[in-house]
């Protein structure tokens, strides 16, 4: 994690505050060679470039770096001939105005060089499903949940992945608009079914909350034909208290890779100060998955924990969880 506030940041930040200030004719040439070199996408190089007052030659190691990447990236539009997946969730707190348009930058270039097969969003907003398909439309399908709430989920699915059906489905317990946002898709000739959710916020909202977890997992439990693969995830805001047993079957991938303590908290004020610095620790976030036999392991990590050195804060006051499955 990038640490605010060193000696060496703070000169570059005086050495780029006292250097030629950039037009924006400019910028944007310096935006299209980036792009030209890296073969990546305007998120990527807007986020590189304004923290070297957009000098491209200040970025030749980035570059290299990006490129090379880059270079090693699969053709998306291949299928691969084993069942692998990698699943993104991140709640990119897009209901904060804060800082929101270079957090939402960031959070689009971590997407894009991440790369991740699949990405439950949750907290988006209709201003920033605009700027998403414009930044990312060209590598994602975007599937929108409910555009008429304030906020709500968004799926994004790679070229390869063959949709079936999208749908919506609120809770009839919820008095946030709060909804389960459901996808089947084809993978690898494997049948899979994806459930994004942002469920109820508070502790006090703990009886809808289990409502919710549980109509989710009735939910897939009539889907489910023994041989389907299933990903639920997002940000449950689930105490462990609160956690029903899982159905027969279904694992929590945190706990499957080894429940590594590195990546328990996910809404973590100790380390994520966006909202404020403190000591409330929660595994919000979770995916948890039922094999259907396509796959035996899983990996698990997070994502979003750079701190953007304009702002001086991370993308999200949640890290992104990130699990492969293969």
């Amino acid at each position: 994690m990038a640490e605010a506030g060193s000696n060496s940041d703070d000169s570059k930040e005086i050495e780029k505050s006292t250097s030629h200030e950039k037009t924006n004719t400019e910028c944007e040439e310096a935006m299209r060679k980036f792009i030209e070199i890296t073969e990546t996408n305007e998120a990527c190089a807007h986020f590189f470039l304004q923290d070297f007052n957009w000098e491209l030659k200040a970025t030749d190691d980035i570059t290299d770096s990006v490129t090379l990447k880059t270079t090693h990236n699969s053709d998306p539009n291949t299928p691969v001939r084993n069942f692998v997946l990698s699943v993104m969730s991140w709640n990119i707190d897009g209901i904060d105005d804060k800082n929101l348009s270079s957090r939402f930058i960031a959070i689009c270039y971590t997407i894009s060089n991440t790369a991740p097969d699949v990405v439950f969003l949750q907290e988006m907003t209709s201003n920033l499903v605009t700027q998403i398909k414009k930044n990312l439309g060209g590598e994602y399908s975007i599937l929108v949940a409910s555009p008429d709430q304030p906020y709500f989920t968004v799926v994004l699915l790679k070229p390869f992945i063959n949709l079936v059906y999208h749908k919506v489905i609120p809770y009839p317990t919820t008095n946030m608009g709060r909804a389960m946002q459901l996808v089947e898709a084809s993978i690898s000739g494997h049948r899979v079914i994806l459930l994004n959710t942002h469920l109820e916020s508070t502790k006090n909202a703990f009886e809808a909350r289990i409502s919710q977890i549980n109509t989710c997992f009735k939910e897939l439990q009539q889907l489910d034909d023994g041989r389907t693969v299933m990903i639920f995830g997002g940000d449950l805001n689930i105490r462990d208290a609160e956690m029903p047993t899982l159905p027969s079957g279904f694992s929590d991938a945190w706990i499957e890779a080894g429940s590594n303590k590195t990546y328990k908290f996910t809404w973590d004020t100790l380390l994520n100060d966006n909202k404020f610095s403190g000591s409330a620790r929660h595994r919000f976030d979770r995916i948890i998955f039922k094999s259907g036999g396509a796959f035996s392991n899983v990996n698990f990590s997070f994502e979003g924990q750079r701190r953007i050195r304009s702002s001086l804060c991370f993308p999200s006051d949640h890290w992104a969880i990130l699990t492969h499955f293969y």
